[in-house]
């Protein structure tokens, strides 16, 4: 069965998911959620929200997918517990020290990768589902074949984002916020930085725009396309998002999904729903899914542009900074829409609109003390009449319900949903009636009532021989009825019960090693030497560049260690695969989960910093995966590893990209490359270079100048 799973970032969002027909919800508490910018749920009330998910059949995703320094389990144990005990149905992870500790101390519990993670290819998939991992959110960056061998060998669950925003670099290994502003990306503050302007310097020239920002996601006409490859989950991105954005995404792909054997595409109404709710200029409709590299950035554009409606005719001063404006547009303006101004593709203003009058026809007017002029262009960027039929959508549950009222037995009431059934019968028997006996259709009135409790009535039968009923005893009995199938239809939904051991959070002992630093030997070929070790980062991973690299240095062959790249699609993985085979290199530096999988093929292992360890528990699991030393995480390294460390200060990347920065600026082609090496990349004093790595295909690191 497909699942919708929506975002929560608050309480609205939730009604809005649920009452819109998400099949599920993913949701952060106050702490260790990757969201913490958003308002969130708390530990006293996560058992209301998800009992009410619950009686609507809806699941509950807990995200806990930040990393954690060894200070904070015990808190982090105590909210998971609170969850538990409150029937959440998974919990997302992104630290292998928090699997660890969790698979641990709760026996049962559902795991999900984040897609913070970092799973793209079948080898990172397999070590998830080693370590005890059920579902998999795929980075974005997962092209659609990878998907299908993930499903074909594996018995993971696969979760894909199908809408939303779409982060530049890939995830989990984004470092700018943390580096610039001290905040950071893995543990839920991230500054968005990449939504900012940007200069780069290129092959002599200069150009600026929204370098970094890429262009949201909408992969609504290929679902039938996915759900074939093994997605069983369509994922829409927005905890940051207001609760309209939610109502509206999910109210689309639910009709999509419905409609998903038929191959259901996006109709013109529902692209502009989409658009109006949220997006940076032109939707991505294939994003990564494909071989070669896409164009995904948008550089006019940082924020929401929403769709042209029409342009400003006029702006006359009103009174004292009032300005009196008359639009015209192809579509009706409504009190409380959100407008946007452009002057070309540079954003000039946006306004709420209020007092709109219809001037004539195709003609809008209204007062704004935000001065606009003639000729800008006029986006809708909130629709405010779609979104208020969205947001009173209820969602209720059919109940059938059977009425007994005999004389002499008691009051019976019957509530019926699917295969559940509850009864409830009044206190005392029922006497024939005097005077005027009860009706069938005022017994109907009052067990009818139910809406309050989340039911629609689908139909009532009542037997009755003429009885006097007062209307409390009816009340009373259908109250007793329909809450016991309410309680029972929550039950029925709640996952198997978790068990919660003791967890010694200080059982494991670091490692006394003193940390050694790395010396770098060859800046230009990206070359360092650990003790005795040479480890190599190639700007191309191919058999003839590592023996190059390894002649030209003069490095012994039982003292290279080659560093796999952070990214690597399943046609990535034969060339590595190849590589390390023939170049005769035992060592390698595991940037990313799928490089542990070489461990089973028989090599030594290194975890790097791509790995995020950042505490004492995580390094114990990449010991246990096969790992003889570590580099700490680039952010968090004051705790203790098991293992011993290795210290790479040198030239880490700030962010991976799996798009092409060239692209962006030139317009061209993998057929026409255009790379060059110099690229750099400025903002506000900060200054990055741009440096190329080339497997199958092209990625990008940005590093600090």
């Amino acid at each position: 069965m497909l699942e919708l799973l929506a975002p929560a970032g608050d309480i609205e969002s939730f009604n809005a998911a649920v009452n819109s027909g998400a099949d599920a919800v993913y949701l952060g508490l106050q702490n260790f959620n990757a969201r913490l910018k958003a308002d969130n749920f708390t530990e006293n009330n996560i058992t209301e929200y998800i009992r009410k998910a619950h009686f609507y059949g809806v699941k509950v995703y807990i995200t806990v997918n930040t990393i954690v320094q060894n200070n904070e389990f015990n808190e982090l144990i105590s909210l998971v517990k609170t969850a538990v005990n409150a029937k959440a149905d998974a919990f997302l992870v992104q630290d292998l020290g928090v699997a660890k500790v969790l698979l641990g101390m709760f026996p049962g519990i559902v795991l999900h990768a984040s897609t913070q993670m970092g799973i793209h290819n079948l080898y990172g998939a397999k070590i998830a589902e080693k370590i005890g991992i059920k579902r998999v959110v795929l980075s974005r960056e997962t092209k659609l074949e990878d998907i299908r061998e993930i499903k074909k060998n594996t018995n993971l669950e696969i979760e894909y984002f199908i809408h939303g925003a779409l982060c530049i670099a890939f995830s989990g290994n984004c470092y700018m916020s943390s580096l610039e502003q001290n905040a950071s990306g893995n543990r839920g503050m991230c500054k968005q930085l990449c939504r900012l302007p940007y200069t780069a310097e290129y092959n002599g020239q200069k150009q600026s725009g929204y370098l970094l920002s890429a262009r949201d996601l909408c992969l609504a006409d290929n679902l039938k396309e996915l759900a074939d490859a093994g997605v069983s989950s369509f994922k829409i991105e927005g905890r940051m998002r207001r609760p309209g954005y939610v109502a509206s995404a999910v109210s689309v792909y639910r009709k999509l999904i419905d409609g998903i054997g038929y191959g259901k595409k996006l109709s013109k109404t529902d692209t502009l729903t989409l658009k109006t709710a949220f997006s940076r200029g032109e939707y991505l409709s294939r994003a990564y899914l494909d071989s070669g590299t896409p164009f995904i950035v948008e550089k006019n554009y940082g924020n929401h542009t929403g769709i042209e409606i029409g342009r400003v005719k006029s702006v006359q001063p009103f009174k004292e900074d009032l300005y009196k404006v008359e639009i015209i547009s192809d579509r009706e303006i409504h009190d409380g829409d959100g407008l946007k101004f452009f002057d070309g593709t540079t954003e000039k203003a946006s306004l709420g609109v209020g007092d709109c009058r219809n001037i004539s026809k195709g003609i809008f007017g209204f007062v704004t003390k935000t001065k606009v002029k003639p000729g800008y262009t006029v986006n809708l960027i909130l629709d405010s009449e779609t979104e208020e039929k969205l947001l009173g959508e209820k969602r209720l549950i059919p109940v059938n319900i059977t009425v007994k009222a005999i004389a002499g037995e008691k009051l019976s009431v019957k509530c019926r949903s699917n295969s559940i059934e509850t009864v409830a019968e009044s206190v005392e028997p029922l006497e024939a009636a005097q005077n005027v006996p009860v009706t069938s259709e005022e017994i109907i009135k009052q067990v009818s009532k139910v809406g309050d409790l989340g039911f629609s009535v689908a139909g009532v039968e009542v037997e009755t021989d003429g009885v006097f009923i007062a209307k409390s005893v009816i009340n009373q009995v259908r109250r007793d009825a329909s809450e016991a199938l309410r309680e029972a239809i929550i039950r029925s939904n709640e996952p198997e019960d978790v068990k919660i051991t003791e967890f010694n959070i200080h059982s494991v002992e670091g490692n006394k090693n003193p940390a050694k630093e790395c010396q770098i030997i060859n800046e230009d070929t990206k070359i360092v030497k650990h003790s005795d070790l040479y480890i190599i980062s190639p700007d191309v991973y191919s058999v003839t560049r590592v023996n190059e690299l390894i002649k030209n240095n003069a490095i012994p062959l039982e003292k290279a260690v080659l560093k796999l790249p952070l990214i690597a699609s399943g046609e990535d993985l034969k060339i590595l695969d190849r590589l390390i085979e023939e170049s005769g290199i035992k060592t390698l530096l595991s940037e990313n989960l799928y490089g542990l999988i070489y461990k089973e093929k028989g090599y030594d292992l290194i975890a790097g910093t791509g790995h995020n360890t950042s505490n004492t528990y995580a390094s114990e699991m990449l010991k246990n995966l096969g790992c003889t030393a570590l580099s700490k995480s680039i952010e968090f390294k004051e705790y203790e590893s098991v293992l011993p460390e290795i210290i790479i200060e040198n030239e880490l990347p700030v962010m991976t990209f799996a798009h092409c920065p060239v692209k962006t600026l030139t317009g061209c082609d993998c057929t026409k490359c255009m790379y060059r090496k110099g690229m750099k990349l400025s903002k506000n004093g900060h200054k990055y270079k741009v440096r190329r790595v080339r497997l199958d295909k092209c990625y990008f690191e940005l590093i600090g100048d």
